[in-house]
């Protein structure tokens, strides 16, 4: 299978989020040659915090188009709103998160891609574009989009095809995977399985166990009373 994409986008020079002195690089611009994709991410790509952007589990952010028509909807004064405008350095039609798979691996020009786990929005959207709640809004939706890491670098030129190269966990959505950050009444079952989830990045993994290993307690705690 494979999806037309928009993209590559980067940002080759962090600005200031309006009204803020805080440096950015979530607004990014559409490549016009061939980009290098290598483990942390396109070249010339800038990160202006990394700890939560870039990285080996987190080389590209990918955001469905499918989803602006929604956000325009709730924010009328986002109407030019469209791919990139959410920091993604790719996007298409017809994928989302319900669909994708924690560990899927696509083709993208010559590089080789797997997804890693959800996309965690942030409180730049808001001041991006204005629109206090937006971040919460994703979050609370679930159109958080996806990221990858790459598993072979390569060139990627604009207008490249995704193409679904494997799909080794096929019950593990993105969806799923983020309603189990956000759900803290899930089971232990649904926890366990989180986190012995070995395509999903370390950090989510480790939230996951985390959470299992500090109901254990409580319940061996309580058994003592």
């Amino acid at each position: 299978m494979q999806w037309p994409v928009e993209g590559p986008f980067l940002r080759d020079q962090l600005l200031r989020l309006p009204g803020t002195e805080k440096l950015s690089g979530i607004d990014k611009q559409r490549a016009t040659n061939d980009v290098w994709l290598d483990l942390n991410g396109l070249q010339g790509d800038r990160v202006a915090d990394h700890r939560f952007h870039g990285g080996p589990d987190r080389s590209l952010c990918h955001y469905p188009t499918d989803h602006y028509r929604h956000w325009c909807r709730l924010y009328p004064h986002l109407q030019a709103i469209g791919p990139a405008a959410f920091g993604e350095n790719l996007s298409t039609l017809g994928l989302d998160e319900r669909q994708v798979c924690i560990g899927d691996r696509f083709r993208w020009g010559d590089a080789l891609i797997e997804v890693s786990q959800p996309r965690s929005p942030c409180s730049n959207l808001d001041r991006r574009h204005d629109a206090r709640g937006l971040a919460r809004q994703l979050a609370k939706s679930g159109r958080t989009g996806w990221l990858y890491r790459t598993l072979e670098p390569g060139a990627v030129r604009p207008g490249a095809d995704l193409h679904l190269i494997d799909r080794p966990c096929p019950t593990a959505s993105v969806l799923r995977v983020w309603r189990g950050s956000m759900n803290e009444d899930i089971s232990d079952t649904e926890l366990t399985w989180l986190a012995g989830l070995s395509p999903l990045a370390s950090e989510y993994r480790t939230r996951f166990r985390q959470r299992l290993d500090s109901r254990r307690r409580q319940q061996d705690q309580g058994a003592l009373f």
